[in-house]
């Protein structure tokens, strides 16, 4: 009997089993294709995050025995608005991540160091502050973009070819959206970059009555209810509720409610 194709293998497993396997399978590839296989396991998750696209956490898993795992951890919700291989380059920024963790010299204060901007430029992609050429390489906050001609790039097609494809979309969108996302491939374009990438799958989201798909709004700003209080005498300040009749335990003097917060 002949073995399953991926495609197989995915439709008779669970859901579960094929969203995560997927993940690992592009995982397993890149490792291949760009780490020469020497990266060790590490647990990935989907997680919701209004930040980031995907983060790296150090030994965040432990098991019974003692051993610990590294987490990759992806934002499932920008899945549905970015093409599979921005998603993807987010995986393998990560895994970058992950190699510097095991075999390289990661820096506490500075989790995008030079040493990290190296690796990635030697995967194929560019690291920037802004997404866009002349970012930052280096820093707190520093994300991507393709090179056109890179390794990623070729290990990526390679995998699509082969069939990969995420078999499930997030109907619940993050709450920064890729509105920008045709304003991004122009400016890289006007910069000299042509990317050919795949169609985001937001349209295979079926709309709702109102014809809009589920997205996640900002949960609404609460409003304080602490206001600030000055002692009448040594002049302490106090924040509290307002309405309250409070006294300096140093001065015994008043406390004057004066604005609020």
């Amino acid at each position: 009997m002949p073995p399953e194709t991926h495609a197989e293998v995915q439709a008779s497993a669970s859901p579960t089993v094929a969203f995560y396997g997927q993940l690992q399978r592009a995982f397993d590839h890149f490792n291949q294709a760009l780490f020469a296989g020497q990266l060790p396991p590490c647990l990935i998750t989907l997680r919701s995050s209004g930040r980031a696209y995907g983060y790296h956490h150090k030994d965040r898993f432990v098991n019974r025995q003692g051993q610990t795992l590294n987490e990759l951890g992806l934002h499932a919700g920008y899945f549905t608005v970015r093409p599979v291989e921005e998603v993807l380059s987010t995986l393998v920024h990560e895994m970058v991540h992950h190699w510097q963790d095991c075999f390289g010299h990661p820096s506490r204060s500075n989790p995008h160091n030079r040493e990290w901007a190296r690796k990635m430029l030697e995967v194929g992609l560019v690291p920037s502050s802004t997404g866009l050429p002349n970012g930052k390489d280096t820093g707190q906050t520093v994300s991507h973009y393709i090179q056109p001609a890179g390794p990623f790039l070729q290990a990526c097609k390679e995998l699509v070819a082969d069939g990969f494809q995420l078999p499930w979309v997030d109907r619940h969108l993050p709450r920064t959206q890729e509105a920008g996302f045709q304003e991004r491939q122009e400016a890289l374009k006007g910069a000299g970059i042509t990317l050919e990438v795949s169609p985001p799958p937001v349209d295979v989201i079926e709309p709702l009555a109102d014809g809009q798909p589920v997205t996640v709004a900002p949960p609404p700003r609460k409003e304080s209810d602490r206001v600030k209080y000055v002692c009448s005498g040594c002049g302490i300040k106090a924040w509290a509720a307002s309405g309250l009749a409070l006294r300096c335990g140093t001065c015994e003097q008043e406390l004057i409610h004066t604005a609020a917060l």
